[in-house]
């Protein structure tokens, strides 16, 4: 399927010299339009999405990449510069992703702030208890590099900020006693959740009690009779 997206750009998108003296000759070929070059990348990130979405973010194979899209390894790495940021590229693809289903959950819930918070952890735990389990999250794990300045590592670690604050936005939305306890336990469980040292059968069984395990958490912090309670109050747009 890629090799197919990658010919039919090529024929749309590339100037005839790039179609012809990739050969023996080695002469010097223009640069592609910025807008082309953007259009491969994308092709190329997808491709490693397919390939490796279910194994840890380290293993990306660049000679993979470039079997599954029918472009050279030369080719991948001159529109990426290195694989350290073609990884970072990767990382931050799927760190969007993520964001996305954390905007998803919060439109599940009618922007409930109790019932946006469910909505998370249930996105976790389908996750979980999916086949081939390899935790999505613990794919960008900084864990995974000891560079404390690896771009990946600072991506992942701006993840979990992210997620923190958003927890303690619908804490404090929901009305929770102690908003700042709740939302410290709640991504305590998801950096438990996000960790890849669980094996398949663990991850599963993690997953049938994490969504129970958070209600009694959220219950426990706040007040009234739970989802949809007239006291909690909806988030806004502009919140």
């Amino acid at each position: 399927m890629w090799k197919a997206m990658v010919d039919a750009f090529a024929q749309e998108n590339e100037p005839e010299s790039f179609r012809v003296v990739q050969s023996a000759t080695g002469r010097k070929t223009g640069r592609q339009p910025q807008a082309a070059t953007d259009d491969l990348r994308n092709i190329i990130l997808e491709a490693a999405v397919a390939l490796f979405y279910r194994r840890p973010i380290e293993s990306l194979n660049v000679e993979r990449l470039a079997n599954q899209t029918g472009l050279s390894k030369r080719r991948i790495y001159r529109i990426f510069g290195s694989r350290k940021a073609l990884l970072q590229a990767y990382a931050d693809l799927l760190c969007d992703r993520e964001r996305a289903r954390w905007r998803e959950a919060g439109h599940r819930s009618g922007e409930e702030p109790v019932q946006h918070l469910l909505e998370l952890f249930i996105d976790v735990a389908v996750e979980l208890a999916s086949d081939g389990y390899q935790r999505g999250q613990s794919k960008t794990s900084a864990v995974l590099f000891t560079d404390e300045e690896h771009p990946v590592r600072l991506l992942r670690t701006s993840l979990g900020r992210e997620f923190r604050a958003l927890l303690m936005k619908l804490a404090v939305a929901a009305n929770a006693v102690d908003a700042e306890a709740l939302a410290d336990t709640l991504m305590m469980l998801w950096e438990g959740a996000s960790s890849n040292s669980k094996s398949t059968s663990d991850a599963r069984r993690v997953a049938q009690r994490l969504p129970t395990l958070v209600d009694h958490i959220v219950k426990s912090y706040v007040p009234g009779p739970g989802p949809g309670a007239g006291s909690k109050r909806p988030l806004s747009q502009t919140d």
